[in-house]
């Protein structure tokens, strides 16, 4: 998705390069301009940081997908 500023805060995408998927996360922030993000990687993986020139594409995973995923502030304040 190359129209990042139309994501939400808190929502689940994955991370592909082509048509592999990378990983998975939450949306954390965006620059106005949306060409800058910030996403919590699932797994307590950290958090990334994306330009749109990075050749990484960003997909919103549909909600009924997303249901048997924990939040990121959960994982957090219950770390495994």
């Amino acid at each position: 998705m190359k129209r990042w500023k139309y994501l939400w805060r808190k929502e689940f995408v994955e991370l592909r390069n082509g048509l592999n998927v990378s990983t998975t996360g939450w949306v954390d922030d965006i620059t106005a301009d949306g060409l800058t993000i910030w996403i919590y990687l699932s797994g307590g993986m950290g958090r990334v940081m994306i330009h749109q020139c990075d050749g990484i594409d960003v997909w919103r995973v549909d909600s009924r997908i997303r249901q048997n995923r924990s939040d990121p502030a959960a994982e957090k304040a219950h770390p495994a």
